[in-house]
């Protein structure tokens, strides 16, 4: 018996010697790094760009069959099967390598954007494809372009997003990774990459001396001493190291990466500048001295980008505004049939440069709403606790009408905002609009962001919403205005959607 004990005793050793911690869906498990992981980096390109040469061929399919249904018989475009089934997915596949829409570690919305971009690029090829087809430029053709963009748009990320869930869901094709530093910045990273919607990373372990997140305790091994860097990296034949730890000096890190770079593909590492503004962060490199610059910049101090986005505002309101005039008709005979007094409550707001403009609102409270808010407070610590910390009240507001609970749940209540946009008050995304009283309590957040237009929706809308305290607002709304692009901008409309959609958050 004390025989078996030993030799069970040494298997199970065995096994973790070759096996990693790693954590899935909240299960703590240990799992055995396979080969397809130690070639995922050949693999991936090769099953990306099959999935991408199926979404092209089915999006032309469904763009030729839509087209052929809309037109009937004088669908007359022919496109040859070389052409068809060959070189019009290869240009797309091209740019899509091209503009980096097959690379690891990118945030989820950045894919996005590459793959948009990809497909911009390669529908400017298709019409020059179209041309060496001799088709003429006809209305039918240019129909089947802008179809056949938006479909091959969306099909492209509907596949990749399916392949990346069945590899996610095998728990398969994961670059191995170890990472250096055991602390809150390594445990934010982890985090990022499991939340983020792309092939993932499988943690091999973190070396550090020791543990300083329990996160990190819990899912993974520790590798202690940091000078054993280079053999852990060797014998586990890891291709990407990542430098998380803020407490090694220059020498320190150098003198890893003279270690590590001769045996691994990438190294990556946290520089000490947290906090400042990335999204529109450019590197210049000075070669010959090994100099390395980075250039922020601040997208809506240049006149050119407030033009475009003043643009875009313009193009969209217009868009918006032609269903939105009936929603506004219903809902102001709505509020006038729930509760005495205007259907309008059109308040003071804090917009561009401090002036103070009139925000349109449908009037979602009773009349006498201060002198409930008052009484209210003063029967409810609890109440005035969480009003204090968010200028709202979350689970019950005595305020609030029977329509105005509704319409603020769905946002119907800032839907007359679309005509503060069109007159250049607003924006449809932007930091809040703040109320005159909230001025002293915005503190040095308010200087950056009365440098632009407030928005009907804006960053802190899509996460968190009325769950995020007023400072966490701000902080919010700093990080939208300094990282601002006509891209997030689109991509937070895009997730309004869907926040509206299941009523997240709001109040």
């Amino acid at each position: 018996m004390q025989k078996h004990f030993k030799q069970q005793k040494k298997r199970i050793c065995q096994i973790k010697d070759k096996q990693v911690s790693y954590r899935v869906s909240g299960n703590c498990t240990k799992e055995q790094i396979s080969k397809l992981d130690y070639i995922s980096h050949y693999i991936v390109p090769v099953i990306a760009g099959l999935g991408d040469y199926l979404a092209i061929v089915l999006a032309e399919k469904i763009t030729w069959e839509l087209a052929k249904t809309i037109i009937g018989d004088r669908f007359n475009l022919v496109i040859p099967n070389m052409y068809f089934y060959i070189w019009i997915p290869a240009v797309f596949i091209f740019f899509l390598f091209y503009t980096g829409a097959h690379r690891r570690m990118v945030p989820y919305w950045e894919t996005v954007k590459n793959t948009f971009y990809a497909n911009f690029y390669g529908i400017l090829a298709f019409i020059f494809i179209l041309y060496l087809s001799h088709q003429n430029a006809t209305m039918i053709s240019r129909l089947y372009t802008v179809l056949f963009f938006i479909i091959t748009f969306i099909s492209l990320c509907l596949i990749r997003n399916l392949i990346i869930a069945v590899c996610n869901k095998l728990d398969i094709l994961k670059e191995p990774v170890i990472f250096i530093g055991a602390g809150k910045t390594t445990e934010t990273i982890i985090k990022f990459f499991e939340s983020n919607n792309s092939f993932g990373i499988k943690v091999i372990g973190i070396i550090d001396t020791q543990w300083r997140s329990d996160y990190l305790k819990e899912r993974f091994r520790l590798l202690k001493n940091v000078n054993n860097a280079q053999k852990y990296v060797k014998s586990q034949k890891i291709g990407t190291v990542i430098i998380s730890t803020l407490k090694m000096d220059k020498q320190q890190i150098m003198q890893c990466i003279k270690d590590i770079q001769p045996i691994t593909k990438n190294i990556m590492f946290v520089t000490n500048i947290l906090g400042v503004p990335v999204a529109n962060l450019e590197i210049r490199r000075l070669y010959t001295d090994d100099i390395l610059l980075l250039n922020i910049k601040n997208n809506l101090a240049d006149k050119k980008n407030r033009i475009v986005k003043r643009l875009f505002d313009i193009v969209f309101g217009l868009i918006i505004c032609i269903p939105a005039t009936v929603i506004i008709l219903l809902c102001y005979i709505w509020v006038k049939l729930d509760s005495k007094g205007p259907a309008f409550f059109n308040a003071k707001r804090i917009g561009k440069d401090g002036r103070e403009f009139t925000c349109y609102k449908f009037r979602s409270m009773y009349m006498n709403a201060d002198e409930i808010l008052n009484n209210y407070l003063a029967e409810n610590q609890e109440a005035k606790k969480e009003w204090d910390e968010f200028q709202k009240l979350h689970d019950f507001d005595p305020r609030v009408t029977k329509a105005g609970k509704i319409m603020r749940k769905t946002s119907l209540d800032e839907l007359p905002q679309i005509f503060n946009v069109l007159k250049g008050e607003m924006s449809l995304v932007g930091p809040r609009p703040y109320l005159p009283r909230e001025a002293e309590l915005m503190g040095e957040y308010k200087q950056i962001i009365i440098t632009t237009v407030p928005g009907i929706t804006g960053y802190w809308q899509v996460n968190g919403r009325s769950d995020v305290t007023f400072e966490g607002r701000l902080k919010m709304d700093n990080w939208y205005i300094r990282n601002w692009s006509v891209w997030i901008d689109m991509v937070l409309l895009f997730k309004t959607i869907k926040a509206v959609f299941f009523s997240k958050g709001a109040v």
